[in-house]
């Protein structure tokens, strides 16, 4: 009997602890209390979000349908509509036919994503070679870009330094956007 017992805690008590850390760090309202400091970001817990500035800029992190929004704010808004994503989904929302398809040259890049924009030339400048690497690093790329505000939509947010990956990125991509403001 004391055998069974001992088995027992020596199997149950470590699938709890796997199984409570899991749940912690997939749930927003216990995740993100501990995150948002690390990555210099205000917790706020009712709807839970983070935000604050990263690169000069206002930047937030919330809770977004099925998944979580990552975004940022521009300075003054911007004329360009920019759309980056798998190109399945991106064509999907569009219907069969893409009608400001950005075609980078770069053959990885454009198999695997679709990046659209209503200025295909403003496109093309800032999807630059760096820019392509860094969205090809990451393992989900859904980007829309319009008016003062670029978002991108995740499954999770739970460690630092991919959200600070998507941050850095959407800053950037923010100060190309600026650089064509609404007429």
């Amino acid at each position: 009997m004391l055998f069974i017992l001992l088995g027992f805690i020596l199997i149950a008590v470590p699938m709890g602890i796997y199984y409570w850390r899991e749940y912690k760090i997939s749930t927003p309202r216990l995740q993100w209390p501990v995150l948002a400091p690390i990555l210099k970001l205000e917790y706020l817990p009712d709807p839970p979000r983070m935000q604050g500035t990263r690169n000069g800029r206002k930047v937030t992190v919330d809770i977004y349908k099925t998944g979580v929004r990552v975004a940022t704010i521009l300075a003054k808004p911007s004329r360009l509509r920019i759309e980056i994503g798998p190109k399945d989904e991106v064509t999907t929302r569009s219907g069969m036919l893409v009608p400001d398809p950005v075609l980078t040259g770069d053959r990885s890049f454009d198999e695997r994503l679709l990046a659209r924009c209503n200025d295909k030339n403003a496109g093309l400048q800032f999807l630059d070679p760096v820019l392509r690497q860094r969205l090809m690093a990451q393992s989900v790329v859904d980007i829309l870009g319009q008016g003062a505000m670029i978002q991108w939509l995740v499954p999770v947010v739970k460690q630092p330094d991919p959200t600070e990956n998507l941050l850095d990125i959407l800053t950037l991509i923010a100060e190309e956007m600026e650089r064509f403001p609404e007429a």
